[in-house]
């Protein structure tokens, strides 16, 4: 063939080899080998002779998108872009400038400033417009891009150029970037004289020291009753809902069992010790948006009796992925291990069913949140 296509065929025996699953394939390299043959054909037949412009890059990413795609509904290959912002999903931090924004009338709007962030310290204002990030202009660009822009390193500076309502001066404020710790525990609070209550909004590196700290905060004010929201968490890390499991169980007990072809992964979890809040009287709150790891917390609570779940059946997603980063910056994300609750449940396409059935009006419909009326029935000797 040509250049495009040696350089190519090198490309996708490289992406391979540094696959960190290559002991899947350690028995059968041969036949690997054998149909990268076939298919670095077809890619150089396509880069040297279709008729309009393509690269090796774009074809292989393509082909990436394909072969993930068929497997199943979690499995996906992730570019560049995408990638940071997963990577920002797990570490539950980033260097930024702590400001949420939305999109009006097709402008980026401050929605609000995190407190005590660098945004409110340079003097941004919730209803700023945003104009420019570093003299790039913020035309067509929607939110994600903005914010995009407003990333990088900690201790680097962005310059901000906006409009201020109402008198829509117009303003160049230096800002400097820093690390920006995203809260998975949120609305935080007691709820009556012994209740408290938290909400979950993703399973992240820091969720469960985000918990003990809550935790401890709640303890002191009196604690005895939790109520932890798990309404649309879709997931996250295992390992951090297995930690969470670990301060509400007695040791010994069986968290989860993970099954997958790959050793460090199969295995089963246990609590190592007592944790601090096995007294503690739970309700969780879940949806059909409850998912994963919200689903491996959830049933380990359910079948070991610590807690009462209240809602509608979970999502139902009974399966761990694992992000396979490049060198390029893209990634794939495929299904490694399936899991099971304590007493053998396989909750994969079928969701947890709560112990109290109790549906809320769909999402944006006004009235009173039934789950959580529910949960203070439940909890009443606690209000």
């Amino acid at each position: 063939m040509g250049r495009i296509f040696r350089r190519f065929f090198i490309l996708v025996l490289l992406l391979v080899l540094v696959l960190p699953l290559t002991a899947v394939f350690a028995e059968g390299e041969g036949w690997i080998i054998e149909e990268l043959k076939l298919f670095s054909k077809g890619v150089g037949v396509i880069s040297e002779a279709y008729v309009g412009d393509v690269t090796p890059r774009d074809l292989l990413y393509k082909a990436m998108k394909g072969m993930l795609g068929s497997l199943d509904r979690f499995s996906e290959f992730i570019e560049p872009g995408r990638f940071n912002l997963l990577q920002i999903q797990i570490k539950g931090e980033y260097a930024g400038i702590g400001a949420l924004l939305e999109m009006i009338n097709g402008q980026v709007v401050i929605k609000a400033v995190e407190p005590g962030k660098p945004a409110q310290k340079a003097g941004l204002l919730q209803g700023d417009i945003l104009l420019k990030v570093d003299g790039v202009s913020l035309e067509k660009k929607v939110v994600g891009d903005v914010s995009a822009l407003l990333r990088g390193d900690v201790d680097t500076p962005v310059v901000v150029s906006l409009l201020r309502p109402p008198s829509m001066q117009t303003l160049d404020i230096k800002i400097l970037r820093q690390k920006i710790e995203i809260q998975s525990v949120q609305d935080v609070r007691m709820i009556g004289k012994a209740a408290a209550y938290f909400r979950l909004s993703g399973w992240q590196d820091n969720t469960s020291s985000q918990a003990d700290k809550a935790l401890k905060d709640l303890k002191k004010q009196g604690m005895k009753a939790l109520v932890i929201d798990l309404r649309n968490n879709d997931g996250g890390l295992l390992t951090q809902a297995v930690a969470l499991a670990e301060r509400f169980l007695p040791k010994g007990k069986k968290i989860v069992s993970v099954q997958s072809k790959i050793a460090e992964q199969r295995k089963e979890y246990f609590v190592s010790e007592n944790g601090n809040y096995v007294n503690i009287e739970l309700v969780i709150l879940v949806n059909g948006y409850s998912a994963s790891a919200s689903e491996v917390f959830s049933g380990a609570m359910q079948d070991h009796k610590r807690a009462t779940l209240i809602g509608v059946k979970t999502f139902g997603k009974g399966s761990v992925q694992s992000v396979v980063p490049f060198d390029d910056k893209s990634a794939m994300k495929l299904t490694t291990a399936r899991y099971a609750t304590p007493s053998g449940r396989v909750i994969d396409m079928v969701g947890l069913t709560p112990d109290r059935d109790v549906a809320n009006s769909p999402d944006g419909t006004p009235g009173v949140d039934r789950q959580i009326l529910e949960a203070i029935t439940v909890l009443k000797q606690y209000m």
